[in-house]
């Protein structure tokens, strides 16, 4: 990667909330919001959260006191729930994804463990993914983010005109597949790998555009995408080696660290995300939901 002129994105220009406090984490996404209850905010409230979301990508929302049902409720204000995939549901609660480690397990990897966004193989991938930490270990297991649109800003303008027309191909194989399974190992998470519909592939737009913001962003991640519709695997996989390695380079990125009681939203729209496997022998529990997407388009 040749050097990166960097240039201070938009969202760190000074904003006005009346309602909350932002306070950005670095430059390239990330912001943490406080001074507010969840349980408790205010229509008004609701839109400036919504704003700082759209600005940052990512916000990480601090000393909360949720119940699942809670959850459920500040999910619902961002739209209709996600169709998860491959993983089971609590009973009581099907829409959200209890996300656990105990202490004892012994797998080296964690849910998700790997540069991604939730769910592109589907039709309409989600928009956004909250999670919500219950019990964190007093150290590790940070998340980390990427900027998916900032990445698309530092393309030449050639290769941009190249990637617009283009199509990647995503599917859930290579995560949930029959050779997936490493998912088996986490002892205590309800995944379901190497059924039918994990060889199902669905193509999106290389570059999207973003339905609320107007940004293009590069709409592919490590995990889920396979190919680029037309071309051979031996002329997608170098070019999709230099973006995902171009989106995780630092200025691109974010690091978050948990603290009990904190709520981390991001837009699946315009990023990647991967937790960090570093807490081994600590219990780690979360609860994460998703709010249903459109089609991505160009």
């Amino acid at each position: 990667m040749s050097e990166f002129i960097y240039t201070l994105p938009s969202h760190n220009r000074a904003a006005t909330y009346k309602n909350i406090r932002v306070t950005p984490t670095t430059g390239a996404l990330g912001a943490d919001v406080e001074d507010l209850d969840l349980t408790r905010l205010s229509d008004e409230g609701f839109a400036e959260l919504r704003q700082a979301l759209l600005a940052h990508k990512v916000i990480f929302i601090r000393d909360q006191a949720l119940s699942v049902s809670d959850l459920e409720r500040v999910t619902q204000q961002f739209g209709e729930f996600g169709r998860e995939a491959y993983v089971t549901c609590m009973a009581d609660h099907p829409h959200v994804v209890h996300v656990v480690k105990e202490a004892d397990e012994k797998a080296p990897f964690v849910f998700g463990g790997a540069w991604h966004t939730d769910w592109t193989f589907q039709e309409r991938p989600p928009a956004f993914t909250l999670l919500y930490g219950q019990d964190i270990p007093p150290y590790g297991g940070d998340t980390c983010y990427a900027n998916l649109a900032l990445a698309y800003e530092w393309l030449s303008p050639g290769m941009q005109a190249l990637l617009e027309n283009l199509d990647a191909v995503h599917s859930p194989e290579m995560a949930y597949g029959v050779n997936a399974r490493h998912n088996a190992l986490l002892e205590n998470m309800a995944i379901n790998y190497g059924s039918d519909t994990s060889h199902d592939e669905r193509s999106h737009p290389l570059v999207t555009r973003h339905p609320e913001t107007g940004k293009k962003v590069l709409f592919i991640n490590p995990a889920y995408t396979t190919g680029i519709q037309g071309l051979r695997s031996e002329e997608s996989r170098p070019l999709l080696e230099y973006l995902f390695n171009l989106a995780t380079a630092e200025a691109f990125t974010c690091r978050m660290r948990w603290r009990q009681g904190t709520l981390a939203i991001w837009d699946n729209r315009s990023t990647w995300h991967m937790p960090v496997a570093d807490y081994h022998g600590m219990r780690r529990e979360m609860f994460r939901t998703t709010v249903l997407g459109e089609a991505p388009s160009r």
